[in-house]
């Protein structure tokens, strides 16, 4: 039982990892095609104003919220299979 534990422990500091460079890495992304957007013109205001604006909107995004699949889906995954690996 020591031994789930520790390996569940291990999942989740690489899964931590894995989470925090995507969500860096979708909101790089999510910066730069603003930054685009705004240098391609037809965008009123101040350029960081508008970046600004667009990634709070993109805080609130589902795609955002949907980062928290690395977390569920493997976790689970390791629960099911300890289940019925350990099921009599």
């Amino acid at each position: 039982m020591i031994a789930i534990l520790r390996a569940w422990a291990l999942a989740f500091v690489l899964l931590t990892l894995l989470y925090w460079l995507l969500r860096i890495y979708f909101r790089s992304t999510r910066r730069e095609a603003l930054e685009k957007r705004y240098d391609a013109g037809g965008v009123e205001g101040p350029r960081d104003a508008y970046i600004e604006a667009g990634m709070r909107d993109y805080g609130k995004s589902l795609k955002l919220k949907l980062i928290w699949l690395v977390y569920i889906l493997p976790m689970t995954a390791i629960a099911v299979t300890i289940y019925f690996v350990n099921y009599d």
